[in-house]
């Protein structure tokens, strides 16, 4: 079956074409099938903060398309400090908040940026418009460390991390649905904005999820939308959209635990995944390529015969991962157990599981940056070597990333939003009308 065959079959919804409504100017909609909530930009598995959250929670320092790191919430490069404190200054742009600084790497370091951050020491405040990282002196080292979405900047309420960008954020829940809504502050500083900004700027963004798939290409489609997840629409493609693939926003992971001790010896989750067709997954938009893909020396081997009657742990707040646990299930022979968050992450803390699969972002765009994500995920004590990839870190643990979640679909015609440094939307540089 064709992928629009599919989604069509999927969404059950009349082919009636609506005619297009008047579009806001410089405002832009999003619909998707993953779930909306507060971003939490150090946490592994958070995909909101992966689509949006360089124009949120800016790091101090990204790493360009020509590979060069640059500035973002930071102002210039880090320099050695003369007083009695040695170490590293970063002086910080304007409406960061040294604090803030603090707090966040701190969050980071105990977050998804446990490994890629374990040799950057927590900041202590410096004056009002700076942090000193004691004990260091390699400033490009420093600023690659920190060239990590995970290590973006908040600004820390109490309660709740709020964006340290020039956005103000609301989030509502109507009918299932949950609305975040994104409205750019009038006169707030710019954060490290590139000189390529599109001349009507995005000043509102709103993204609406858990919307069931066929729904939100039905609402591109139907011009309710601006940017579409997957594909161009459900019945026919939208005219004059533009197809997009802006790469991986993360991946989604299977990982062995205790109550499978058959599985946790090294790589036998890597041939589980190995084991399941390249495609098998594509019509939720997860798709193997890249550093993922299976050797085809490794391909064909039957999945049941490697892990029979296993039960599959999956969140039940994510739709498309419940479908992939499903589908993953299925080629086992065993179930799909969908979870509440608070009980999956407790499994996963006790490792009290047999498989678990869950999203996990990626430390930053290049190979180390992915397989030091998944050795996160795994539980390692150390970052993996240089060049080890993945695979490599699947070959020797016990998890494995199995497909890309791709930022992958269609802008509307009068919407340019480019790839961010660091991976999602780059609302700062992109435009509407």
């Amino acid at each position: 079956m064709r992928r629009r065959s599919f989604l069509a079959a999927l969404g059950g919804l009349s082919a009636t074409l609506a005619l297009p409504a008047a579009a806001a100017s410089h405002a832009v909609r999003m619909r998707w099938p993953w779930p909306v909530r507060l971003p939490e930009p150090h946490a592994s598995n958070d995909l909101v903060a992966a689509l949006i959250g360089a124009a949120l929670f800016p790091p101090l320092y990204v790493r360009a398309i020509d590979g060069m790191l640059e500035p973002r919430a930071a102002v210039g490069a880090p320099k050695e400090t003369k007083g009695a404190l040695k170490g590293l200054r970063v002086d910080l742009a304007p409406g960061i908040r040294p604090s803030d600084v603090v707090g966040s790497i701190s969050n980071a370091r105990a977050g998804a940026g446990r490994l890629a951050l374990r040799d950057v020491p927590v900041p202590r405040v410096d004056g009002a418009h700076g942090v000193i990282f004691p004990g260091l002196a390699d400033q490009d080292a420093l600023m690659r460390r920190l060239a990590t979405p995970v290590a973006g900047i908040a600004r820390i309420e109490p309660r709740r991390l709020m964006p340290s960008g020039p956005w103000d954020l609301a989030i509502e829940t109507r009918d299932s649905v949950t609305s975040l809504r994104l409205s750019r502050r009038p006169n707030a500083p710019a954060v490290g904005l590139s000189a390529s900004v599109h001349p009507t700027r995005i000043t509102r963004f709103e993204l609406d999820g858990a919307v069931d798939l066929g729904k939100s290409l039905r609402a591109f489609e139907r011009y309710e939308s601006d940017v579409a997840w997957l594909t161009d629409g459900l019945f026919a493609p939208r005219p004059g959209a533009r197809p997009i693939d802006l790469g991986p926003l993360a991946f989604l992971a299977l990982r062995a635990g205790k109550d499978a001790p058959e599985l946790q010896r090294p790589g036998a989750v890597l041939a589980i995944i190995d084991a399941i067709a390249a495609d098998r997954m594509s019509h939720l938009g997860l798709i193997r390529r890249g550093s993922l893909l299976t050797p085809d020396s490794l391909a064909g081997a039957d999945p049941s015969t490697l892990a029979p009657n296993v039960p599959v742990l999956v969140r039940s707040s994510m739709p498309i991962a419940v479908a992939a646990a499903e589908i993953l299930a299925r080629d086992l022979g065993g179930i799909a157990r969908a979870l509440d968050d608070a009980t999956f992450e407790k499994a996963m803390s006790d490792s009290q599981f047999p498989l678990a699969l869950d999203v996990v972002r990626a430390i930053d765009d290049s190979v180390d940056g992915v397989a030091t994500a998944l050795a996160t995920f795994d539980g390692a004590a150390t970052a993996p070597a240089a060049g080890l990839g993945p695979r490599g870190v699947a070959q020797a643990g016990s998890a494995a990333f199995g497909w890309e979640i791709s930022l992958i679909g269609a802008q509307a015609s009068h919407v340019w939003i480019p790839r961010a440094p660091l991976g999602g939307l780059d609302l700062d540089v992109g435009g509407s009308g």
